[in-house]
């Protein structure tokens, strides 16, 4: 046996015999397929090229990222998702000095601040300090006492969720409850909805208290972005990587010592494993034969849905509550009444002139119904009737919508989601994606990672 020096790669000599061992089987095509180009599918195929294997990707658009998407106008831009991260991204952020773009990311350090709607007056919140619910105006005594009940299992837990932001299983004993649970009714609709809302489009009785456990520990420190667009770091590992754009899969199946992955347009691939880095429903469809466990994760999850449009203006307009600059604001369900607008985000940085607001519609307010010129007009007239001085300002719109959004992780899923990882191990398809982990940018770079090293291991016991 031989043993890596210090520094060396753990997995080096395994898998140069392990390569050795590939050059004999002439019926492969590739070592690995991996199936999706979207984060979690360049971060799995980078972490398996870099072991020496090769990876081709496949992908049935013709951009890698998936949500993670920059669209740019000359030196403006327009973001689709992913846009965010903070200090705690450990993985993303080691991911980034890799790529060399460490260099290139932003803080913004009244992101975290935001107003929230509370009987037709804005009050100032940060969502970004411990301190956030005891200083929130729409707060009485009884539902700050609430909160901070809530929240003292979130900070017993601090350990284990400082060590992985992007890693919902390591909070899995915490997933027995909703995470408004215990909450009064106005510190639920009014505090926690703000973010679950605005960020991922649903209610806060609809995830997890594991999942907002894991939350308490991500919004802290600054919000972060990368200079001139989220899609850059994207762009920069797909460069490397043997992608396939436009090309669709049909069904991935076990083949003897190997997998068939079978396209659209009647070809296949045959490869040592095979890692599905798509949604879960697709997965699903994808691998009917996954072990019970996984299905039933596959086919449990529920995504969220978003739909939201840019609204250039003539001048740089900012927010504000109580005196200071917020990054957003929030208009919970009860406030919405007969609006569509659920938030908004300043993103005046993303243009070289002017300014730029990313104004989203709430959660039930029918926005899927909506053509995209009635959502946009629904919503910057809602917009300027709670801003006046956004009226005349409009120079520009954009509507984007995601449907499929994130994985919203309802109570009792991550014990699934636990469940479903155990049984992978061995297989030789394997799954990457947000649904494996959690919702954000650090959960999908973690995918990538976990699986690429459950495939070094299967393909090292063959």
């Amino acid at each position: 046996m031989r043993i890596p020096g210090p520094g060396a790669d753990p997995y080096a000599p395994a898998m140069a015999d392990l390569k050795r061992d590939l050059e004999l089987d002439v019926d492969m095509d590739v070592d690995v397929v991996v199936v999706g180009a979207g984060a979690a599918g360049l971060v799995t195929a980078r972490e398996l090229t870099a072991r020496g294997l090769t990876v081709r990707l496949l992908e049935r658009e013709s951009y890698s990222g998936g949500r993670i998407r920059t669209e740019r106008e000359g030196s403006d831009h327009y973001e689709h998702g992913g846009i965010f991260h903070t200090a705690g991204y450990r993985a993303f952020r080691a991911l980034l000095g890799e790529l060399g773009l460490a260099g290139d990311v932003v803080a913004l350090p009244t992101a975290f601040s935001a107003c929230v709607r509370v009987a037709e007056q804005w009050e100032h919140v940060d969502y970004g300090s411990l301190w956030g619910p005891v200083a929130f105006g729409a707060l009485g005594w009884r539902d700050r006492l609430s909160v901070v009940r809530a929240a003292i299992p979130a900070l017993l837990a601090k350990r284990a969720a400082s060590r992985d932001l992007g890693d919902l299983v390591g909070l899995a004993h915490l997933d027995t409850r909703a995470a408004s649970a215990g909450l009064t009714t106005r510190a639920s609709t009014y505090f926690t909805a703000g973010p679950h809302e605005f960020l991922w489009g649903v209610p806060s009785e609809q995830i997890s208290y594991a999942m907002l456990a894991l939350q308490l520990h991500v919004f802290t420190g600054d919000l972060c972005e990368l200079r001139g667009g989220a899609s850059r770091w994207v762009e920069a590992v797909a460069a490397d990587l043997d992608v396939r754009y436009g090309t669709a899969v049909e069904r991935v199946e076990e083949d003897g010592a190997g997998v068939v992955v079978r396209t659209a347009d009647g070809g296949s691939l045959r490869a040592r494993a095979a890692v599905l880095a798509c949604p879960a429903d697709v997965s699903a469809r994808l691998w009917p034969q996954a072990p019970a466990p996984v299905r039933e994760h596959l086919t449990r999850t529920v995504y969220s849905r978003i739909d939201f449009v840019y609204l250039r203006t003539r001048d740089a307009l900012t927010l504000r509550a109580g005196g200071r600059p917020v990054g957003m604001e929030v208009i919970t369900p009860p406030e919405v009444a007969g609006r569509t607008v659920g938030g908004v985000y300043v993103a005046n940085g993303w243009v070289r002139a002017g300014g730029l607001w990313l104004v989203t519609a709430a959660n039930g307010a029918g926005a899927a119904t909506k053509s995209d010129e009635q959502l946009a007009d629904e919503l910057q007239s809602d917009v300027e009737k709670l801003h006046p001085e956004m009226v005349g300002q409009v120079t520009g719109r954009r509507v984007v919508r995601h449907d499929p959004y994130t994985p919203t992780f309802t109570a009792g899923s991550v014990q699934r989601l636990r469940a479903a990882r155990a049984a992978l191990p061995g297989s030789r398809i394997d799954l990457a994606g947000d649904h494996m982990t959690a919702p954000w940018v650090e959960g999908a770079v973690r995918s990538g990672q976990l699986a690429a090293e459950r495939v070094v291991r299967t393909l090292q016991g063959t």
